[in-house]
């Protein structure tokens, strides 16, 4: 049965999972939906790059990233809404400012963890200032596991891709992943080359994960808008971040085949036929990602 509560935001619950629009002010207003894979699970989307909240049963509350600057005590209220327990371990999926820009929120966390190339990163960006305790305080360099039992997580880093420092967040009981940018939504890659991305790595990259990780039934990408509801019965699964990978091959396969023919940007975008095989997908910005190749593949 849902109950309706009202405080500085309307919560709309039921049992064991709610649905629920909340925010500090106007323009910081976030969603909190959960996934069907359990109730301990929870998606935040809005300010930025989707924040995954899972509560555990002995280590308090794990935010895997934590969306633009200011957007801290948006995260913080839903949260509130659906637990007592503590944040206690931020999760960055790589360093980009709209999934670590409200690191800064949570002074009192001792336990930021990221790839060893996202610290790097966040410590050389513009936004670095102060006394540095939005960095990341704990790093590893291909695969990390923390907790155990129903609390596990599973850090992996497989190579460049969308940056030098991509990390697929695993919580193995849940079968489920959050893939952060590597798969941000249906459409071609973003590649931040200034941040060590590589369009000529990016297939490998997703190859290798696919490889590694066969035990992952449902996805939570970096961007894409989740369906309405909770908790939610259907988002994107590991078959779409397969398909991910094929698509994301034949584009790069495609672009290296044009720049060896000598086509130019303008060319090779004539010759490709992306929509047939990849009608669900957003082909808007295929121009950016095959001029971020030619750009790689002539340095």
């Amino acid at each position: 049965m849902n109950r309706i509560l009202t405080f500085s935001f309307i919560l709309l619950a039921g049992v064991g999972f709610i649905s629920t629009t909340l925010g500090q002010e106007a323009n910081r207003t976030v969603t909190i939906q959960s996934l069907d894979a359990s109730d301990n699970l929870y998606l935040i989307s809005g300010g930025g790059g989707h924040t995954v909240m899972l509560i555990t049963e002995k280590h308090g509350v794990v935010l895997v990233d934590t969306k633009n600057p200011g957007w801290g005590s948006s995260i913080t209220n839903a949260v509130k809404a659906v637990t007592e327990e503590p944040i206690t371990t931020i999760i960055n999926t790589h360093a980009h400012n709209d999934h670590v820009g409200s690191n800064a929120h949570f002074p009192n966390i001792t336990r930021i963890i990221s790839h060893e190339n996202t610290r790097n990163s966040i410590a050389k960006s513009p936004s670095a200032q102060g006394d540095g305790h939005f960095l990341p305080t704990e790093t590893f360099q291909d695969k990390l596991a923390i907790f155990d039992g129903r609390d596990q997580i599973d850090l992996y880093y497989f190579g460049s891709a969308h940056t030098d420092g991509d990390t697929i967040v695993v919580f193995p009981e849940l079968k489920t992943a959050h893939v952060g940018d590597l798969f941000a939504r249906k459409a071609p890659p973003y590649i931040d080359r200034g941040n060590g991305g590589s369009g000529l790595s990016y297939p490998q990259t997703l190859s290798a994960a696919i490889a590694e990780l066969t035990d992952i039934e449902r996805v939570i990408p970096g961007h894409a808008p989740p369906p309405k509801g909770s908790p939610m019965r259907a988002w994107l699964t590991w078959d779409d971040f397969r398909n991910h990978f094929h698509f994301t091959n034949d584009l790069v396969s495609s672009i290296k085949a044009a720049h060896a023919a000598q086509k130019s940007v303008d060319e090779a975008l004539d010759t490709f036929m992306f929509q047939d095989n990849y009608p669900d997908y957003d082909l808007t910005n295929v121009r950016s990602v095959t001029e971020v190749l030619y750009d790689e593949l002539n340095n």
